[in-house]
């Protein structure tokens, strides 16, 4: 009986041991973790300067990339890699895990936080039209643009959904996938006009002839929208790590510093948050 509970006992000793031998997988690494262990953090990006810029040599930078890199130079040396994409394939590739984050002016929309963690705004500007010299449509509103004849060009989700929404036909809309192309089709003659916020169209401004075409500002009736990073849903370490060396930044006054070099008001942005962009919690 005693040799019988020796043995029992040497068999539980075994098997005790022979799980404590077998290897425990190790630990999901976190987005964070990888980013600072590779030293690359994969970017998506729709260029849109001063949103985003992407410089011959493969550099990119614009006012959005600069934030972001300023931010997570805490984690050291970081290369930011562009994705270049169409404005349509940013969040189907943030959520496919294609990108770490995205930050190259996405607009913070109710729609779209329910689909991806945005950070607090970086970036706050006004809407802005450019048309043929003279305003000779005379559009001064979106509503102007519905109610007439007018062609009218931007980029897929964000002022095409405006003029969609009041009521403007869909053949009457170009949608691109960057403001350049809008701009070849309205110096083409193919539109008459076209949408984008007001920073993207003062530097579209600078290479088009001054005597053909105008530029108006603070488009009546249109509020003020904001920009952020975005993040997959499931990448709340990596979008509160963001948030947080946000504020180190705007409290060293290197956030200022990058804003208005790219020509945005950062006391704009400090007026504004997340919350009330989305309409609830993000």
């Amino acid at each position: 009986m005693q040799k019988h509970a020796l043995s029992l006992s040497g068999l539980f000793a075994a098997t005790v041991g022979l799980l404590c031998s077998v290897a425990v997988p190790a630990a999901a690494q976190s987005s964070l973790d990888k980013i600072k262990a590779d030293g690359v953090i994969q970017m998506g990006v729709a260029l849109e300067p001063p949103y985003s810029v992407l410089n011959p040599d493969g550099t990119l930078t614009g006012a959005d990339p600069d934030v972001l890199r300023a931010v997570f130079s805490e984690l050291g040396a970081v290369e930011l890699k562009a994705n270049v994409v169409d404005w349509g394939a940013l969040i189907p590739g943030l959520l496919a895990n294609r990108f770490d984050a995205v930050a190259t002016g996405l607009f913070i929309r109710a729609e779209r936080c329910e689909a991806v963690l945005f950070s607090q705004p970086v970036l706050c500007s006004s809407e802005a039209f450019i048309v043929a010299e003279g305003n000779p449509k005379g559009i001064m509103t979106y509503a102007d643009l519905v109610a007439s004849d007018a062609m009218f060009s931007s980029v897929a989700g964000a002022e095409e959904r405006r003029a969609l929404d009041l009521g403007m036909p869909a053949e009457r809309i170009m949608v691109v996938p960057d403001v350049s192309g809008a701009v070849d089709l309205l110096t083409s003659g193919r539109v008459d006009i076209i949408g984008f916020p007001d920073v993207t169209l003062i530097e579209v401004m600078k290479r088009l002839p001054e005597d053909q075409f105008d530029l108006l500002t603070a488009v009546e009736g249109e509020p003020i929208q904001c920009s952020a990073a975005a993040f997959s849903k499931n990448n709340t370490e990596l979008r509160d790590f963001f948030d947080a060396g946000l504020i180190k930044l705007q409290e060293s006054g290197k956030f200022a510093e990058i804003l208005t070099a790219y020509g945005f008001d950062p006391e704009v942005t400090s007026k504004i948050d997340r919350t009330t962009l989305c309409g609830a919690e993000n």
